[in-house]
């Protein structure tokens, strides 16, 4: 706690006037100064700051307050950190009763240092400047680049180790937050080579993980990721959400794109309040991010067939967590970086006026699109998409597209019933029939393989998880392999676009054997802990392989003395896998 006298002395010593204009470009009128409010859509200048009473409010929403209040709201900080800040800049020292500490603390510290290190990099090296140029080429600026805090990792070797180890920071923890791995031989290196690096930041502005863009044509893996960490969590980050917060609540709306580039070409372009998801499928904590700052939301993905589905299959779950959702269809199936180089700043602007749809009409139009209705096969299609589509919408608007379907497909409205709500999910597991299917340790293997084909997050998980060489089959193996290889140069999984990249040995057995498989026909949702159970399985194999060796020697010991280590070892394999088959059952 500060103390009360504390407070009132930086409100009072604090130049509400100058602390303001950081923020928002204000006019004088009369005794006080005003300007466009920077926490809602303001088109006339209702914010009013009074030098007088060192206060600054709005008119209308009735936000701000005096210097902390103001400052905490515009950074979205504590009243604390703000306090804090502030007492900084005008030389105060801060006494309070008890500071509690941030057990990452640490960690934020060296992750700043080492987006410092890129950035840099990126404007004082020779290959800095060449990735200079090439971002200069996609039209970035100096201003946006260092909005952004964009850098560059140079090529492999250990120069970031050295400098964070000179600074005093631990090797443990370099390693445990992804900045730099160790190989065989024991030496460290850095993680990143020869990328364009973006900095990833939480909610709170820490910088947390970073993803580095390669350069080189020829590189199949366009974008590497830090790995998860216990500070950098894909499913709970977005980027740009912090460094968007003021506008985001200014427009009272965030724009949702694909990618990064997406995002810094909107910023150039006045879009401000943008931000993306990295690599994983829209989470509920995504959206609790987003709902917890506003209400609504407009999806800006690439306008390819790819993007249109992408954006078909985050809408359900924006429009359960409560969001007023609208979709933005980009022309010539371009993606906003492209729409923006190719057309300029003001004509991607108008999109927002002209090219925004709701959620239905936006689906509705995508599931008719490129189909004969004339085709019997096509039409079913068309019909079941939209009924589906209609299963849990609200019932005016059901009633809409239900008449609109009618019409299209020219056929009485009383021939079109729309299905019953989605039933509440069942507590009770999914009961399939029992396929011949081999062990279960292989059959373990085929279904974190489904899991991991359906989630780029679980695929990354298993990765941390299970060594290249613990799965048995050797097809399995290489095709855990391609996925991890396909997610670490896309952020989703076309499973199409991934059949298609595959050997025809292993095209063959994942269409022929894996496809038809009940898991995949008739799909279940995995939770955690059947990933994790299936993760254990994988690991007995090993043990029942250790097992049987053991078992092997003893009997071929059979006149001779035992190592009773390796009974001991027996007997504890014995139960750790006997406790494993009676948990199954």
């Amino acid at each position: 706690m500060i103390d009360n006298k504390i407070l009132d002395e930086i409100n009072d010593k604090v130049d509400i006037v100058s602390l303001v204009s950081e923020y928002v470009e204000l006019h004088k009128v009369g005794k006080n100064y005003s300007g466009l409010c920077p926490f809602h859509n303001d088109t006339h200048p209702s914010f009013s700051v009074s030098p007088e009473k060192n206060i600054a409010k709005c008119m209308s929403c009735g936000e701000g307050g005096r210097p902390i209040n103001f400052y905490r709201k515009i950074k979205n900080i504590s009243f604390d950190q703000a306090a804090s800040e502030l007492a900084e800049r005008i030389g105060l020292t801060i006494e309070t009763t008890k500071k509690a500490t941030d057990p990452n603390e640490k960690r934020y510290q060296l992750m700043e240092e080492v987006a410092r290190f890129y950035q840099f990099n990126l404007k004082n090296s020779t290959a800095g400047h060449q990735a200079l140029t090439y971002l200069m080429g996609r039209g970035m600026t100096d201003q946006l680049i260092d909005h952004f805090q964009l850098g560059y990792a140079p090529s492999y070797g250990d120069t970031l180790y050295t400098l964070l180890r000179d600074k005093g920071h631990d090797t443990s923890d370099m390693i445990a937050l992804g900045v730099v791995k160790q190989n065989d031989k024991g030496d460290y290196y850095d993680m990143f080579s020869e990328r364009v690096i973006f900095p990833i930041t939480d909610p709170k502005g820490h910088v947390v993980g970073f993803s580095g863009r390669t350069l080189s044509k020829t590189d199949q893996i366009k974008y590497v990721n830090s790995p998860e960490t216990s500070i950098f969590k894909k499913g709970r980050l977005l980027y740009h959400f912090f460094e968007a917060l003021p506008d985001i609540r200014r427009e009272r709306q965030i724009i949702l794109f694909e990618g990064f580039f997406d995002v810094i070409a909107a910023y150039g372009a006045g879009i401000k309040n943008g931000v993306a998801t990295m690599g994983t499928a829209l989470t509920t904590q995504h959206i609790s991010l987003i709902r917890g700052v506003t209400k609504s939301l407009i999806i800006s993905f690439d306008g390819d067939n790819a993007g249109l589905k992408a954006a078909d299959g985050v809408i359900e779950p924006l429009i359960k967590g409560g969001l007023k959702t609208e979709v933005m269809v980009i022309p010539d199936q371009m993606d906003p970086d492209e729409f923006i180089r190719a057309y300029g700043p003001e004509a991607y602007d108008r999109l927002f006026s002209e090219h925004v749809t709701d959620p239905y009409a936006f689906r509705y139009h995508y599931y008719r699109h490129g189909l004969d209705l004339q085709n019997a096969n096509d039409l079913k299609a068309f019909k079941d998409r939209v009924l589906n589509m209609l299963r849990n919408a609200d019932v005016t608007i059901a009633e809409m597209f239900r008449k609109k379907l009618a019409k299209d497909l020219e056929i009485d409205e009383s021939r079109i019933t729309i299905p019953s709500k989605t039933p509440p999910k069942r507590t009770d597991p999914v009961v399939l029939e029992k396929p011949a299917m081999p062990d279960r340790y292989e059959k373990a293997e085929r279904y974190l393989l489904f899991a991991m084909l359906t989630s780029r997050e679980t695929s990354l998980y298993v990765q941390e998880q299970l060594k290249t060489t613990d799965f048995v089959n050797h097809v399995t193996a290489l095709l855990r392999l391609r996925i991890e290889t396909y997610y670490a140069g896309h952020e989703t999984l076309d499973v199409y676009a991934f059949v298609d990249t595959l050997p025809e040995n292993e095209r063959t057995f994942l269409t022929e054997v894996l496809f038809k498989d009940p898991f995949w026909v008739k799909p279940v949702v995995y939770d955690q802990d059947e990933i994790d159970t299936y993760i254990g399985l994988v690991r007995d194999v090993k043990k029942k392989r250790r097992l049987n060796d053991i078992q092997n020697i003893i009997k071929e010991t059979v006149d001779q003395p035992v190592d009773h280590t390796l009974i001991e070892e027996r007997d504890r394999l014995r139960k750790e896998l006997k406790t494993r088959t009676s948990a199954k059952h």
